[in-house]
């Protein structure tokens, strides 16, 4: 900052508090609004996958941690944020980052049992050609354990769906309500990303994502919502719907064989 030089120069400091506008403030808020608009704009293509438009929703979830690390350790945002008022605030926003590393954790696990389910009856299916009991037992076997893994993904949804309910207070301080913005705004660009994914591995069609959650949906911004509703049909879901297809006309198959007999 250049300095200003004055003979009436004035013997108190004349630091404002009330602008928050540093580069480095200023920098943040931008990557934040750029994260929005890539949000925006990757799920408005409607000929990707829903798969590759998670993929992107993470990647740009990743960069918004990365660069939010030099805006912690602003001495404005220090001074703000360590407020009498605000400090039980601020605490419950990093008990809920704990929370997303344990968040972070489960939807590993549900994804990678998913992942290892399918490998197992890919292979299956293409070792046991003819053998339609082995068949069978191997897909329910698959649809068992995507049961388990949609029980635990339900109650994951329901915890994001209790923490998307809480807001931010008003302060009368803009320096200290931009913090909080901030920390608001990033909190729920986590909770809306991990949304997208747990629906997805649940095998829901975002757009059909459960009712309590239009709450989170509204704090966020109508435009972030609607761009879901261009995803393209839940690949696991299809999966899903085709093994218990398959289930069901055996089932009906061997039904049809016991009552000729």
């Amino acid at each position: 900052m250049a300095n200003i030089s004055s003979n009436n120069k004035p013997h108190y400091h004349a630091r404002s508090k009330s602008l928050p506008s540093t580069s480095d403030q200023q920098s943040i808020f931008n990557k934040l609004y750029r994260f929005q608009d890539s949000q925006e704009t990757t799920t408005s293509c409607s000929s990707s996958s829903s798969s590759a438009l998670i993929g992107n929703k993470l990647n740009c979830l990743n960069d918004m941690y990365e660069s939010f690390q030099p805006f912690l350790t602003l001495p404005s945002t220090q001074q703000s944020l360590a407020q009498g008022c605000y400090k039980e605030q601020l605490n419950k926003f990093l008990d809920e980052l704990v929370g997303f590393l344990d968040l972070c954790s489960t939807t590993k696990d549900a994804l990678s049992i998913s992942m290892d389910c399918a490998k197992e009856l890919q292979s299956v299916i293409r070792r046991k050609t003819g053998n339609n009991h082995g068949l069978t037992s191997s897909i329910e076997g698959y649809l068992s354990h995507r049961r388990k893994v949609k029980k635990v993904v339900c109650k994951t949804l329901l915890v994001l769906q209790k923490q998307g309910a809480s807001s931010v207070k008003e302060s009368h301080s803009y320096i200290t309500q931009s913090s909080i913005n901030i920390l608001e705004e990033m909190r729920l660009n986590t909770l809306a990303v991990f949304e997208s994914l747990l629906t997805f591995i649940l095998g829901s069609n975002t757009q059909s994502r459960p009712k309590s959650w239009s709450l989170v949906s509204k704090m966020i911004g109508s435009k972030r919502v609607q761009c879901y509703e261009t995803l393209e049909e839940n690949k696991l879901k299809k999966v899903d719907d085709e093994l218990h297809a398959v289930i069901n006309y055996k089932k009906t198959k061997s039904d049809s064989q016991l009552q000729r007999i």
